[in-house]
């Protein structure tokens, strides 16, 4: 079990402060945070997680937040799930504010492959993306790319310049919708 406390003070008034606990079993994880407590306000903000280990595969849970503060009080419940088999993870969650579902998969070592699709009730929003790595230990180079349903297309390429400990990123985005484009470099040190 595990226990922090933090807090951030201005001109001598406490802004945020926060408690966190968290327990970790042989098969089941589960945390409390305690946000901004104001006793005589009467506002607070808690967050609870519970992960518990069904199978060695499947482990289900939930998220529960609570707020209250003078004049508002409100709760959320998200449950989750996540099954692991040998080269594919699928997870899933489902709440009060609509659904996330992801599904990645390591074809070999040098091809991976991942979709996302999230489902926003409150927004009336859906959005899938399909993203993508490719190594080539070869040739020192990593390759990444996405594309998504806001009209999105990206990419980076990651080289290493042995002997060297520098890595060159080279990535373009763009969104088609918004008629926007980004591009850019960095080199990486270590």
């Amino acid at each position: 079990m595990s226990c922090t406390d933090s807090a951030k003070t201005h001109q001598a008034k406490f802004v945020t402060w926060q408690f966190d606990g968290e327990y970790r079993g042989d098969d089941c994880t589960a945390t409390l945070t305690l946000g901004n407590p104001d006793l005589l306000g009467g506002s607070v903000i808690l967050v609870a997680h519970f992960l518990q280990s069904i199978t060695s595969r499947l482990v289900l849970g939930g998220e529960m937040v609570y707020h209250r503060r003078p004049g508002e009080e409100g709760a959320i419940l998200t449950l989750a799930g996540k099954y692991t088999a040998s080269k594919w993870v699928a997870t899933l969650n489902v709440g009060y504010g609509g659904a996330h579902a992801s599904y990645y998969h390591k074809a070999n070592e040098q091809v991976q492959v991942g979709v996302e699709l999230e489902a926003n009730t409150r927004l009336q929003d859906t959005t899938f993306a399909f993203g993508y790595q490719l190594n080539l230990p070869q040739a020192n180079v990593v390759f990444r790319g996405l594309l998504d349903s806001n009209w999105s297309i990206g990419a980076v390429l990651e080289k290493k310049l042995p002997p060297l400990p520098v890595t060159l990123a080279l990535g373009a985005f763009l969104n088609h919708w918004k008629n926007r484009f980004h591009c850019g470099f960095s080199v990486i040190v270590g």
